[in-house]
């Protein structure tokens, strides 16, 4: 099914034309075709080339295993992952209030607010919250169910105020169709002093490295961007931020060796245990499946 696809000329980091192919990857998810991850020769920085275009990479995105979007508990696999996601509200609400440093307005912008779990646990701890969801199903629930104020994303783009001393942004910042755009304009919706929270699967982990091409965190071709700490390092430099904390997503590790498992055809119950090894052998060298980068903004 694979559409019409676009050649990336240069590097969306460094702006350098020169790459080399880092691994190719089959979307198990829809189209079962075959995408590829280069390395920019420069910088080092891995994205997906070529890409779908604008109009038509939504199609890859129409998945019943899509599952970030849903508030579905039917089977084992989607009850632990609603479990961990509850469990992990409390923390990056404790997270983000350590490092708000505009506590007397709290205003939180969740980009890509999915169902709308995490800006209303934060509604319930006082934040005044907007969630940024272009999927009308989701947001749609966030709504009836949380009573949550949901945007398109086209209504962020329109105002250019400084208004939010957090936005987050679980796992969405890979998605983006343009990382320059999207990440000028985050620097310009913050207030002074906030912060941009990032949540992102790390290419250089025992996980990635381990599962090679079945890497379930590639998740080719909806993941545009694949960052390493050096690139998170690298981008807040150059568009005005600066990295103030990195934190792991120790769950992320078990999520992601699990659908690796299964994309090698075999159960997900064995990435419990290669999970497990992930988080253990990132202890050393610190470099876990996922991490969360708490980005504060700096005068320019």
């Amino acid at each position: 099914m694979k559409h019409n696809l676009i050649n990336i000329n240069e590097c969306p980091l460094c702006g350098q034309k020169e790459s080399k192919k880092h691994i190719s990857a089959t979307d198990h998810n829809v189209s079962n075709d075959l995408f590829t991850v280069v390395a920019c020769c420069s910088c080092g920085f891995k994205y997906t080339n070529p890409k779908p275009t604008e109009e038509t990479i939504g199609n890859y995105y129409q998945s019943k295993n899509y599952i970030s979007h849903t508030s579905s508990k039917k089977g084992i696999f989607n009850i632990v992952y609603h479990a961990v996601r509850d469990y992990q509200l409390n923390k990056k609400e404790k997270l983000i209030l350590k490092h708000n440093k505009n506590s007397d307005t709290k205003n939180l912008l969740d980009f890509g607010s999915g169902t709308g779990e995490f800006l209303n646990h934060c509604q319930n701890k006082g934040w005044k919250t907007l969630g940024l969801e272009p999927e009308k199903k989701a947001a749609d629930f966030a709504k009836k169910t949380h009573n949550i104020n949901v945007v398109d994303v086209d209504d962020f783009f329109s105002n250019h105020r400084s208004e939010y001393d957090v936005i987050t942004m679980w796992h969405v910042l890979e998605h983006v169709y343009d990382l320059e755009k999207y990440i000028l304009h985050l620097h310009k919706r913050l207030n002074k002093n906030g912060i941009l929270v990032l949540g992102l699967p790390n290419c250089n982990s025992y996980d990635a490295n381990y599962y090679k091409e079945n890497w379930a965190a590639w998740d080719l071709p909806i993941h545009l961007y694949h960052f390493t700490k050096k690139d998170i390092k690298k981008m807040a430099d150059k568009y005005g931020f600066k990295v103030i904390e990195t934190k792991p997503l120790l769950f992320d590790s078990f999520y992601i060796s699990m659908l690796s498992e299964q994309k090698k055809g075999k159960s997900k119950l064995f990435g419990l245990w290669f999970g497990l090894v992930s988080n253990l052998k990132a202890k050393k060298h610190k470099e876990y499946s996922s991490h969360i980068y708490i980005l504060r903004k700096q005068d320019v």
